[in-house]
């Protein structure tokens, strides 16, 4: 059985989102990227939370969760956050 195509992209934890242009010095593309990034990085780390209170309920989840799921959480976690600083970057450097 093949890998779904979208593998690829959620293993390249360097890479950007959609439309994102990191060349961009325009404040409104600053401040729209640096707010996705800092939704984004909440979310995940809801999902991160979620993970490790079901890991508390449900202790039989512990393998798939701890080995599988948080970590990539972690991983996406990690890329997104660098997302955020380099806009957070941009923004205090006035574009």
């Amino acid at each position: 059985m093949e890998p779904p195509d979208f593998t690829n992209r959620i293993l390249d934890f360097g890479r950007m989102m959609d439309g994102e242009n990191r060349d961009s010095k325009d404040p409104q593309d600053i401040a729209h990227w640096r707010a996705v990034y800092t939704e984004m990085v909440r979310f995940k780390e809801g999902l991160l939370a979620q993970a490790q209170a079901e890991i508390e309920k449900v202790p039989a989840m512990k393998p798939e969760l701890a080995g599988n799921d948080i970590p990539f959480i972690e991983a996406e976690l990690q890329r997104l956050r660098r997302g955020l600083a380099f806009w957070e970057a941009r923004q205090t450097k006035g574009g």
